[in-house]
């Protein structure tokens, strides 16, 4: 006896969320469903395809087997639609793109509403997420990332390089006032926003300012400066974000830029001779060259974008 299609995605589902509530939650069905699935499955196969372990459930060595076959044909399936999808010419369509939320409202909408009124036949669909999305499985076609190094597997272009600065609440200066953390110095006893994950501290602050004391933490861009901004504390943030904000001041010349990320505009090999993608690149690149001194922190504060 052997699998059939619908078998397959009960399959993957009780094999990706290593529960029979998971997979249920996934395929749209209840447990009990699911439950039954499987022992069909089983039943026909002749072999038990999950152990049941205080970590959820665990594929056998013969799921195993199945599940790499799946994999297989599942990367061959992606590779002929991104073959098919790559002879397409049309200035028209579905364009798929993957970004950070903040890059994309702090810098990219405008740009977009201005390329989609150009040409209204493209059909825009955005990923804003901080997660690096496979372009080989076509989970979008274009990367608008920020990464120290893309993967080899994708041809990318270098847009800018990223600078970062310390920002404070923007503020008047009386007369011979030398501000409330102005220098370096007084940064040991003035109050931290920092990131909830340590990696991100020790790469945009403590590797630099050893002497931070971190005492508010965050998971978004957005929450820190909004928090600089209101004056609950100093803050390592992107100059192409923080500079146009009128809220914000610099608190110190020298800028942040080695070791960080550069911002990339990346695209699997696939699909470099599809126009609307093609297109859509080129207009990026382009307003991003216009704007470079924004992201690498030459332009005056308070000059928008």
């Amino acid at each position: 006896m052997t699998m059939n299609w619908d078998d397959y995605r009960y399959f993957l589902a009780i094999a990706e969320a290593r529960s029979l509530t998971g997979a249920g939650r996934a395929l749209g069905v209840s447990q009990p469903t699911v439950s039954r699935r499987l022992e069909a499955i089983e039943g026909r196969l002749k072999v038990r395809l999950f152990e049941r372990t205080q970590q959820g459930y665990e594929m056998t060595p013969a799921a195993l087997e199945i599940f790499r076959t799946i994999e297989r044909v599942g990367d061959d399936l992606n590779d002929m639609e991104r073959k098919l999808f790559g002879q397409d010419r049309e200035l028209a369509g579905g364009l798929r793109i993957t970004c950070t939320e903040v890059l994309l409202n702090a810098y990219l909408a405008p740009h977009l509403w201005r390329f989609l009124a150009t040409h209204p036949g493209i059909a825009l669909g955005i990923v804003s997420t901080d997660a690096q999305l496979s372009l080989s499985r076509h989970d979008a076609d274009l990367a608008i990332r920020f990464t120290a190094q893309p993967p080899d597997t994708l041809i990318g272009r270098r847009l800018a390089k990223a600078a970062f600065g310390v920002y404070e609440q923007h503020h008047e200066r009386a007369k011979g006032d030398q501000g409330r953390t102005e220098g370096r110095a007084s940064l040991a006893a003035a109050d931290w926003i920092g990131w909830h994950d340590e990696v991100y501290n020790r790469l945009f602050i403590t590797g630099t300012f050893p002497e931070a004391r971190i005492k508010h933490r965050v998971d978004s861009a957005f929450a820190m400066q909004a928090m600089v901004r209101q004056g609950l504390g100093v803050a390592v943030l992107p100059c192409y974000t923080a500079d146009p904000d009128p809220g914000l001041q610099r608190i110190l010349p020298e800028l942040l830029t080695e070791g960080m990320p550069d911002l990339w505009l990346l695209h699997h090999p696939d699909v470099r001779q599809v126009a609307r993608i093609s297109l859509f690149a080129s207009f990026v690149a382009e307003i991003v060259a216009a704007d470079r001194d924004l992201f690498e922190g030459r332009r005056p504060c308070g000059e928008r974008p």
